[in-house]
């Protein structure tokens, strides 16, 4: 090997260090989970009868829902049978993937 080539590999050895350092293993971990998340959220999101004008129609939340839960919105759907002034859920990749409802099939 040569002078330069030398050089190359001791510098990507020195980043393949510091990245190991700053948790590089747990950063792709998360990455993972986040593809993860993002597809099967999706695809339950698709899926599920309760997920309407970009709201969660399953879950009903008072008023006061929008002070707590910061994904919390007026009611946007169309002939819901929530109580007046009710809240839903604002539907995300997220949201839908954690959800106990909606099934893939």
């Amino acid at each position: 090997m040569n002078v330069e080539a030398l050089k190359h590999l001791e510098e990507f050895e020195k980043r393949l260090k510091k990245l190991e350092k700053h948790g590089f293993e747990d950063t792709l971990t998360l990455v993972e989970l986040l593809s993860s998340i993002t597809f099967f959220g999706d695809l339950k999101m698709e899926k599920c009868e309760y997920a309407k004008e970009g709201q969660c129609g399953f879950f009903f939340l008072g008023s006061d829902a929008k002070k707590k839960i910061p994904i919390a919105t007026d009611c946007r759907i169309m002939d819901c049978r929530g109580e007046q002034g009710h809240c839903h859920l604002e539907l995300s990749n997220v949201t839908c993937a954690f959800c106990p409802k909606a099934k893939i099939p």
